[in-house]
């Protein structure tokens, strides 16, 4: 094997130990460039009756953040209690979890907590005497100030410095529940119940999650989770690859640090899939190359979820074959939206990269550009508030759609790479992807 002293059991528990693109991260030494955001989350956390929510874009990690923080926050005589929302939630189920998990806890653990449980509480005594599920409880809440009750005992018996986690409100779909919510978070704070709450959300802004009921907004500390900057992104590439001895060039951690799209999800996956091609080869290597790289990227995408892959196949699969760099194009400054002339101007740059494929005219790339709102064309794209200015649907799918375009050797540099990376390097091409686009030409 490439890496040594390794068996293959030892370096993939080893290897998932360093990255995690499947799961949320939960350890400050994993947790890179959000060091401002904890610091942030534990300054709230000591003010009495504040908890936190943490929102942003899907994929930026803010379930990774929420855990950490929790765990950070959290005593050692028991674990954070971990929630996650679906459609139907509602304040009684998700009270009922917590107490659910706050009792399962204790029962595990070798406390007094049959004595504690059973002393002057009624809710958790009745739950542990009965052994009822959480389903079940929740339906013995008949009100907010039974809930309100119910978070008092958690409080409790729970732990020292007990933390929740609420992952995904954003997920809850009765607005009449985000107002049971909001009032409860209130009251939680007025009636001082020391039972920290860290919620997390998607959405660009607060109100898109709370929407009106911003009652509890004195009792919440607010934390907008950006991208990754460029420093954060190849720092977790050359923290995990130095971890296993191996080094990897500066121009080639810069092009993964783009193609990543600043989305923690595609920097650890990436790194994943590189370090097993490291693995498998035959003859032990100490610096990354690009074929390493490129094989790499490959695997990438095979692995990707299908909620993005999905997408992307609809709107490249058309009768006609020009579309995908055309796809590739709707990637020019798109995280506020992007502009369809600036989008050509980059689709001209992606076909001068390109042999043999013609360059549509202006009109009928804009045909193509608008085919991809429709259902039948994967809906990758949404019109933006101005007249020819267009986002993604999922934002997150620009790191995908920008794999996709490296995988045939495209590079795509927006404004803002331009700004931030020097000396760009360029490679050479080859042909792999879905397109299976020629060479381009000039490189090498």
């Amino acid at each position: 094997m490439a890496i040594d002293n390794y068996t293959r059991d030892e370096f993939g528990r080893r290897l998932n130990q360093v990255v995690s693109p499947s799961r949320p991260i939960i350890s400050i030494e994993h947790l890179v460039g959000r060091d401002d955001q904890l610091k942030r989350i534990e300054k709230a956390l000591y003010a009495p009756g504040r908890n936190v929510f943490i929102f942003g874009e899907r994929g930026v990690g803010k379930t990774s953040l929420a855990a950490t923080a929790a765990n950070q926050w959290q005593s050692s005589d028991s674990e954070y209690i971990d929630i996650s929302c679906a459609p139907d939630s509602t304040v009684k189920s998700i009270v009922a979890n917590i107490a659910s998990q706050a009792i399962g806890f204790k029962w595990s653990s070798q406390t007094k907590t049959v004595e504690r449980a059973t002393f002057g509480f009624k809710w958790l005594s009745y739950s542990l005497g009965s052994e009822i599920s959480p389903t079940d409880f929740s339906e013995k809440i008949k009100s907010i100030g039974d809930a309100l009750e119910v978070l008092k005992e958690v409080e409790a018996v729970h732990s020292e410095t007990p933390v929740v986690v609420v992952d995904e409100v954003d997920r809850i779909e009765s607005e009449k529940e985000i107002d049971f919510l909001a009032d409860l978070l209130k009251q939680l704070g007025d009636k001082r119940v020391n039972l920290k709450f860290i919620f997390t959300g998607v959405g660009s802004t607060l109100n898109e999650i709370l929407g009106a009921h911003r009652s509890a907004i004195r009792q919440l500390e607010t934390i907008e989770l950006p991208r990754l900057s460029w420093d954060a992104r190849w720092d977790i590439a050359i923290k995990a690859l130095s971890e296993f001895g191996l080094e990897i060039p500066r121009s080639i951690y810069i092009r993964l640090a783009a193609v990543s799209d600043g989305y923690p999800y595609y920097v650890h996956l990436l790194v994943e899939k590189l370090l097993w091609v490291i693995f498998e080869k035959d003859s032990y290597k100490k610096v990354v190359d690009w074929d390493d790289y490129f094989e790499a990227l490959d695997h990438a995408i095979h692995g990707i979820t299908a909620e993005l892959a999905r997408p992307y196949e609809q709107a490249i699969n058309q009768r006609s074959q020009d579309y995908e760099p055309v796809v590739w194009s709707t990637s020019a400054d798109i995280w506020q939206g992007a502009y369809l002339s600036d989008m050509y101007n980059l689709y001209k740059s992606i076909i001068a990269q390109l042999e043999d494929e013609p360059l549509l005219p202006y009109q009928k790339y804009s045909t193509r550009v608008r085919n991809l709102l429709k259902p039948e064309n994967g809906a990758i794209l949404i019109k933006g508030a101005k007249q020819g200015n267009y986002t993604y649907k999922e934002k997150m799918i620009r790191g995908y759609i920008r794999m996709q375009a490296e995988a045939n050797r495209v590079e795509i540099i927006d404004k803002e790479a331009e700004a931030t990376i020097k000396n760009y390097v360029r490679v050479p091409a080859k042909n792999t992807g879905y397109f299976k686009s020629k060479p381009p030409k000039g490189l090498g």
